[in-house]
């Protein structure tokens, strides 16, 4: 049944993912990425980072569920698949919503962090699996506190609220993976 759930969490983002990018070659969908984005540049820019790091981390939890043999770390690798694939679909509603397109490609650093993820294996992939889920936590949390000071747009506000409670509580729960895996190496 974990496989199946695993499987179908992965086809649902791939399948978002899909949708949008087939979309973009239908007249309705140029028409709309002419239209004028609905939020501020900085909202903008809030929601392009925010899908380029679920995107990113949806890559490397998913290479961490088939390269690890630790159970703690497949097992937070398919909460963080799972959470991040929902949190992307909400996001992408909401980019449609206010006329931002999804980004195309992964940012040059987040291509790096998966390129060195796919090099590594045994305790070292946990590792530093782990060191980049309490980094990437950490830079989300901060972005999304900024945008919580900062928005002018009601829905990007509420998108915000309602995913940092789950950020933070995947911060704990990586710091808390990190520490068991650095204390697990020192044995």
């Amino acid at each position: 049944m974990r496989i199946t759930r695993q499987a179908l969490y992965f086809l649902l983002a791939i399948a978002a993912l899909s949708v949008a990018a087939c979309n973009r070659g239908t007249d309705v969908e140029a028409a709309r990425e002419k239209r004028q984005p609905t939020v501020t540049p900085a909202e903008q820019e809030f929601l392009m980072k925010a899908a380029d790091a679920n995107l990113s981390k949806i890559d490397v939890a998913r290479l961490a569920m088939h390269k690890s043999q630790n159970s703690d770390v497949k097992d937070f690798a398919n909460m963080i698949q799972s959470d991040d694939a929902s949190a992307l679909e909400d996001l992408t509603d909401l980019m449609n919503e206010k006329g931002v397109s999804l980004p195309n490609t992964l940012s040059p650093e987040m291509k790096t962090e998966i390129e060195t993820m796919t090099a590594l294996s045994g305790a070292e992939l946990d590792r530093e699996f782990a060191n980049m889920m309490v980094a990437q936590h950490e830079k989300e949390i901060g972005m999304y506190h900024d945008q919580l000071e900062i928005a002018q747009t009601p829905d990007v506000r509420k998108y915000a609220e309602d995913l940092l409670p789950r950020l933070e509580m995947h911060l704990e729960k990586a710091q808390r993976l990190q520490s068991k895996l650095f204390g697990e190496s020192r044995k």
